[in-house]
């Protein structure tokens, strides 16, 4: 009797559940399909919200580091220079030297003779070399703007002596380029740097900085309001890249120097230095630079 009624039981049950049609699993099916879609295109603009937004940080974290190593930090982060020179392509005339602000020293003249007399220059086919300032400049695409990070107020430079570049201050940025082959890498030179007047050598830790500027700092991003070409889009990795690209397909390589600042300095101290091979006793290059406590902008 107890089976009679499980069985009555199981009957009346499947009676009572309707049927589900086959084009409605379909369309069950689809609607998880359009959702799963649905959630891979939140997850699309997401990822990019983030990218964007790292490469912003990237952007402001470099102002700052930037400003910091030479001393100097832009207003607000937001000011922009309207100059125009170019790195390949200069408008042939140096911009008027800006007024430092508050104890600024000012920039070095020209090398004593005992020292451009003890620098021996190796022939690294220097060009395209300038004097040029870190900070922000616009990008503009149609109606929206941004600030980058990069060197502007360029001023094209030659050098003197063979290869000595003069009249540098806190938080200029010297950049030059050399002939890749005869410079055979980074790892052969390094920077020595004594006062005028013999007193004082700077240790590495005081000296001006070396290569911490990268392709993206001089091949800024297309549409920016300082004017220097070439330029390129993307990110400052993608910039970078460009930009190394373009200088092997010249068969040339990018030198940079950051002059750093000493707040204790407040009268000026005088250096030159020499990016010195030890091997072969000569020099890619060599500057002279104004230390003192703060930069010019």
């Amino acid at each position: 009797m107890k089976y009679l009624l499980i069985a009555a039981s199981g009957a009346a049950l499947a009676t009572a559940m309707p049927s589900i049609p086959a084009n409605a699993a379909a369309a069950a099916e689809t609607d998880q399909f359009d959702m799963l879609r649905k959630k891979a295109k939140e997850l699309k603009k997401k990822a990019k919200e983030i990218k964007d937004t790292a490469e912003t940080v990237e952007n402001v974290v470099e102002t700052v580091t930037d400003g910091a190593a030479s001393g100097t930090l832009p207003d607000a982060l937001g000011s922009s220079s309207s100059n125009r020179s170019g790195v390949m392509q200069y408008a042939g005339q140096r911009r008027p030297r800006a007024a430092g602000r508050g104890d600024y020293a000012g920039r070095a003249p020209s090398a004593p003779a005992k020292y451009a007399a003890m620098t021996k220059c190796a022939n690294l086919k220097l060009g395209n070399a300038f004097i040029a300032q870190a900070g922000t400049y616009t990008v503009t695409s149609g109606l929206s703007t941004e600030d980058r990070t990069g060197l502007i107020e360029r001023e094209p430079v030659q050098p003197v002596d063979g290869c000595t570049f003069t009249g540098l201050g806190v938080g200029d940025v010297l950049y030059v380029e050399v002939d890749k082959t005869a410079y055979n890498g980074r790892g052969s030179y390094e920077l020595q740097c004594m006062s005028f007047d013999g007193k004082e050598q700077l240790a590495r830790d005081t000296r001006p900085r070396e290569n911490n500027y990268t392709g993206k700092d001089v091949m800024l991003m297309t549409g920016n309001s300082a004017g220097y070409e070439p330029t390129a889009s993307g990110s400052n990795a993608d910039r970078s890249a460009a930009y190394d690209k373009l200088l092997g397909s010249r068969g040339r390589e990018m030198i940079t120097f950051n002059m750093p600042e000493l707040h204790t300095d407040k009268a000026g101290t005088d250096f030159y230095c020499q990016h010195y091979n030890e091997a072969t006793g000569q020099s890619a290059l060599a500057f002279t630079y104004r230390r003192g406590p703060v930069g010019r902008q």
